[in-house]
């Protein structure tokens, strides 16, 4: 039987997907993808260390 795990991160610039063979280990895909509002340099300030999502990001 094959076993599968994906896992999802939330951060700052981006969410970030893999999915795992659980039997092996074995990455068999990734992807990230950048907010919009990120990419547009919305709502962050680097310099000043302020980050900030917005809620129709996705």
């Amino acid at each position: 039987m094959d076993n599968y795990v994906i896992g999802i991160d939330f951060g700052s610039d981006s969410v970030r997907a893999v999915l795992i063979d659980v039997n092996n280990g074995a990455e068999l895909s990734s992807s990230t993808v950048f907010y919009k509002r990120w990419a547009e340099k919305k709502y962050c300030d680097s310099p000043s260390n302020r980050f900030r999502q917005h809620p129709l990001d996705t």
